[in-house]
């Protein structure tokens, strides 16, 4: 009889010290790129203390979290048509390691979210490569930096300046670019900045097999930016994913 309590309190111990496991792995920040629209940065931070916050949801507010068993629940309020409703979803942990944590419903709905190592803020430009997917294997974190004056239908020139970041064995990654119109008001020169996803697509209008590096904003405001990647130099694209036909400069060079 001892053996047996013996044996049901190891088996107790061990289930709970999974539990214990699975719980502390799945405190952190987490980002899913949304399928549709791979621009939008949303997610969840789910604390060490069971509260929780939104990431890019402005109408989804997340305030706590539990775990039973193999599911998250979470606990916050929908903001939505001049009113407030509280909410608690159930979801089932699929698979959660050190990197990645898939999420269902019914068998049938599923998230896919990847941890990052801050709550990011899309506003600082110096945070985005927190945004970055890790996976065993990734290599070490790359940045890359090309630059050049393109022309302009109304000023000199526009200087363009767009740092990439990238995980070596990864072919997508994140960007900020910096762009400053000469002379563009007054005489003086005027600069902005944003940030926004960069993805590695196979091919162009004119070359099946050409290497074209596509940088998706974040915000609404700014143009998707499709450039052919060539010997270390960005050529920019039309919106046909053609090259642009003229004798003036379209290429940034790596610096």
């Amino acid at each position: 009889m001892k053996k047996i309590y013996s044996l049901l309190f190891l088996m107790f111990f061990v289930s709970a010290c999974n539990m214990n496991k699975q719980e502390n792995l799945l405190v952190g920040h987490w980002v899913e790129i949304m399928p549709v629209n791979k621009q939008i940065v949303q997610g969840i931070n789910l604390n060490a203390d069971g509260s929780a916050c939104s990431i890019g949801m402005e109408t989804l507010k997340y305030k706590r979290w539990e775990q039973k068993d193999k599911q998250l629940i979470l606990y916050g309020m929908s903001i939505g048509n001049g009113q407030t409703i509280e909410f608690t979803d159930t979801l089932d942990i699929l698979e959660i390691t050190p990197y990645v944590m898939k999420l269902g419903k019914f068998g049938q709905y599923r998230v896919d979210y990847y941890r990052v190592d801050k709550n990011p803020d899309m506003q600082d430009m110096n945070a985005l490569p927190n945004l970055l997917q890790k996976f065993e294997g990734c290599g070490t974190l790359q940045t890359r930096v090309f630059a050049g004056t393109l022309p302009a239908a109304s000023n000199p020139g526009i200087v363009y300046n767009i740092t990439l970041y990238n995980y070596q064995n990864s072919g997508d990654g994140i960007f900020k670019a910096k762009l400053t119109y000469l002379e563009a008001e007054h005489g003086k020169d005027v600069s902005f900045e944003f940030g926004g996803r960069q993805f590695t697509l196979k091919g162009s209008a004119e070359d099946n097999n050409a290497t074209v590096l596509q940088f998706v904003p974040f915000n609404n405001q700014e143009e998707t930016m499709n450039f052919l990647y060539q010997d270390n130099k960005l050529i920019m694209l039309d919106k046909d994913m053609k090259k642009i036909q003229s004798k003036l400069n379209y290429t940034l060079i790596e610096k």
